[in-house]
């Protein structure tokens, strides 16, 4: 806590050259920086002067000076911004300069944000968004990110945790007043209540799982077995000779990455080595990390040669792909639809979507852009669409788990006391995630990963 009463410096822009570099200070020592190297007892409010800067007495440069006094400023505490020209020579002289004046000190990297939200500025899931803004690698990470700082997920959790909450006055109440209630009635309320909360909480999984694709990019990870066309679709999609193509199986041996972009939307594309019985060892090396990249993707292109028998399809999906099913979409990608005389289609069923093209002659490769497009990029992405977190995903499975042994240990018990203490665990959890509920682990893990400036 002591830490937390000192006022922070820091430089705000990259280190380098530039027209313009940027000073922040923060702390109720901001004031004895105006009279110290402005040498001016105050500033008008959020107000841009134009003033000289002084090092030792000396004018060292003119800059844009700006104050926001108390609460109102992005820490919530006194904040000095200096805006002078951009050398990492001229900024580190300011600063060092600054750091004279006693109980001013470097501030930790993301401290400034964590002031602003210690001060209740935002809550953790906004000044994460910060942070997303800040490393978004696309237009859409950035609408995303910018929805995460406008509270999208914060909104969500407030409206899943008044009925939290609701759940809990409508249980406390039984539990003291149990002589004035009907029981069945009651426990009718509560089950409904409880389905109501899973349907809510599938939701925002849903929109926590999406936002996390848009960070981190959407994986799409080709398999099937040799010589069925996975690394020339890879080289198709990408526009890139990325893998080597032959008519020998088991050519691709190790994994192949590749980042695109399609409609502004990050995508990770896989070649991996080709599904199959085999005694050598590297290509069994290489066939064990095809299934490593299977558990991470978000989507699976299962390239076979068209002729193949739905039969034999089964026998490999039974074989290789029954433990991924229920997780990883599956579009099975039948290629080389120049030699079976098929024509190129979309087959839509309940298990698996079915493509139909020949990369060789490029016939109905349009179709394929287009799915990848409409099912794939707009399936996880929309106006109100946000960025989020692994450990968002983390706490709200764990919030699900709570719900489903809660509601059927009620179903099979009936007992209050021990979904009265699922419900509190739940609230508990839920407070994690924007911040009401930390330890300081969490915190310094989060602010650890911010720049020093921010």
């Amino acid at each position: 806590m002591e830490k937390q009463k000192n006022t922070i410096i820091a430089k705000v822009t990259p280190t380098g050259q530039g027209s313009i570099g940027v000073i922040r200070i923060s702390g109720n020592k901001s004031i004895d920086v105006i009279k110290y190297t402005l040498k001016l007892n105050s500033l008008e409010p959020r107000y841009a002067h134009y003033l000289p800067f002084f090092y030792k007495n000396k004018i060292i440069d003119k800059g844009i000076a700006l104050w926001f006094p108390k609460p109102n400023s992005f820490t919530g505490e006194d904040v000095l911004e200096l805006q002078c020209h951009g050398n990492s020579i001229l900024l580190d002289l300011l600063i060092n300069n600054i750091l004279n004046i006693p109980g001013i000190r470097m501030a930790d990297p993301g401290e400034f944000s964590k002031r602003a939200f210690l001060n209740k500025k935002f809550d953790l899931t906004q000044v994460e968004a910060i942070a997303d803004i800040i490393s978004a690698n696309s237009q859409a990470a950035i609408f995303s990110a910018m929805n995460l700082m406008n509270g999208k997920l914060s909104l969500l959790l407030t409206e899943f945790t008044k009925i939290i909450i609701k759940l809990r006055v409508k249980i406390e109440s039984f539990l003291e007043f149990d002589y004035k209630i009907n029981f069945t009635i009651f426990c009718k309320k509560i089950l409904i209540t409880l389905e109501k909360l899973i349907k809510f909480l599938i939701n925002i999984i849903k929109y926590v799982k999406n936002g996390i694709r848009i960070k981190e990019g959407i994986k799409i990870t080709l398999i099937g077995p040799p010589n069925s066309g996975k690394s020339s679709l890879m080289n198709l999609i990408t526009d890139k000779k990325i893998s080597i193509v032959t008519d020998i199986p088991g050519t691709t041996r190790d994994i192949l990455h590749e980042n695109i972009y399609i409609d502004s939307v990050p995508i990770e594309i896989i070649d991996t080595a080709g599904i199959r019985e085999t005694s050598n060892k590297i290509e069994i090396l290489g066939i064990k990390k095809t299934f490593e990249e299977i558990k991470n993707s978000n989507y699976l292109f299962l390239v076979i040669e068209d002729k193949m028998s739905e039969n034999n399809l089964s026998k490999i999906i039974k074989k290789y792909l029954k433990n991924f099913i229920k997780n990883i979409p599956i579009i099975i990608i039948r290629n080389k639809i120049d030699l079976t005389n098929n024509i190129p289609t979309i087959i839509y069923s309940s298990n698996y979507t079915i493509i139909k093209i020949s990369i060789k002659k490029k016939i109905g490769i349009l179709n394929l852009m287009n799915f990848i497009k409409k099912k794939i990029l707009n399936k996880n992405t929309n106006e109100n669409q946000f960025s989020a977190r692994e450990r968002y995903l983390d706490i709200l499975n764990s919030i699900y788990k709570y719900l489903i042994k809660g509601k059927n240990n009620f179903l099979n018990t009936n007992s209050i006391e021990l979904l009265s203490e699922d419900i509190r665990l739940i609230q508990k959890e839920l407070d994690s995630i924007t911040g009401k509920f930390y330890s300081e682990d969490l915190l310094n893990n989060i602010f650890s990963q911010f720049c020093v400036g921010k």
